[in-house]
């Protein structure tokens, strides 16, 4: 008997969750329920996924990624739908977003290099349209700027404030530790997303 291939398990993964969200639907509702299901995907950086043979399976099955894997998915998706769509890659430093960040963060700022922030450009029928899923709502209370809801016809705004060649020179102070602070910067971010969440549904509940 012949042992089912990796590759294939992933693809049938896919397929079946693809799916579920879609089925019985018109277009534009698969659109929306694509994009809803992915946004709605609690946000969280988790390095040592890189190494995984399939970071979507893992995304789902945990229920957590960044913009990514998250973006990955939605791009393999629309393209089994037949709609046309590219993925874009844009610079952009955590410490220039509008966010609410703790005190704490401070520390980090100095020395994080910029880095970049995957999202999507669809077409739609009237041209190239950002399509950006990264952030889920609750963070909408940190001041993160919160696709939600999409109406499966326009674009939407991109997650972060991109930033230029010029605006990076000089900007990050050199450091030997540096690695160690990104390390260090990821797993408070994790730590203080969740926060968030759960302030903001204690906040809904009352």
């Amino acid at each position: 008997m012949a042992i089912p291939k990796k590759e294939d398990s992933n693809q049938k993964f896919r397929d079946a969750l693809l799916h579920r969200w879609t089925d019985g639907r018109s277009p534009i509702e698969q659109r929306i329920s694509i994009f809803s299901h992915i946004r709605d995907i609690p946000y969280a950086i988790v390095p040592e996924w890189l190494d995984s043979d399939d970071i979507i399976r893992m995304m789902i099955t945990e229920n957590r990624g960044w913009c990514g894997p998250k973006h990955q998915l939605l791009f393999w998706m629309f393209e089994r739908l037949g709609i046309r769509i590219r993925p874009v890659y844009i610079p952009f430093r955590w410490q220039d977003q509008p966010v609410r960040y703790p005190d704490s963060f401070r520390t980090y700022f100095s020395v994080l290099p910029p880095t970049n922030h995957l999202f999507c450009e669809v077409d739609l029928g009237g041209g190239w349209q950002v399509l950006d899923a990264t952030w889920d709502p609750p963070l909408r209370h940190a001041g993160f700027p919160v696709n939600e809801p999409w109406n499966g016809i326009s674009g939407t705004i991109p997650a972060v404030t991109r930033v230029t060649q010029g605006e990076v020179s000089g900007s990050v102070q050199p450091s030997r530790d540096r690695p160690m602070k990104r390390i260090g910067f990821v797993s408070h971010l994790n730590r203080w997303l969740s926060e968030v969440r759960t302030d903001s549904n204690n906040q809904e509940s009352e």
